[in-house]
């Protein structure tokens, strides 16, 4: 299981109504492929983060599935679109009850 689980989010804390917002995500975690063995011939068990979520006020925005192929830290880059004042929720779940969670304020004008 991942050691790690620090998340970092940039995005900014305000925008104008209409304004396209971009959001950058990071989860810190290992991700191992299961793909891999060690010197003795043991395969090492897959544990990586399958899902990333974000929501905008309770309604979901941004979705991703995770494969065994992507890298460790994952860092995932989208947009959205500014439409009201809420809280953007964000959501990793992973192999081994990997679980992580961040929440950011957006102040819309």
């Amino acid at each position: 299981m991942a050691t790690t689980s620090r998340t970092i989010v940039r995005m900014p804390r305000e925008a104008t109504r209409g304004e396209l917002v971009e959001i950058t995500a990071i989860a810190q975690h290992d991700m191992e492929s299961g793909f891999r063995s060690t010197e003795r011939g043991e395969r090492i068990p897959r544990d990586i983060i399958r899902e990333f979520i974000c929501t905008y006020s309770g309604v979901e925005v941004f979705r991703a599935q995770l494969h065994p192929g992507v890298g460790a830290n994952p860092l995932i880059t989208f947009n959205t679109i500014a439409t009201e004042s809420g809280e953007l929720e964000f959501t990793w779940k992973g192999d081994n009850d990997y679980f992580a969670q961040s929440r950011m304020p957006l102040t819309v004008a």
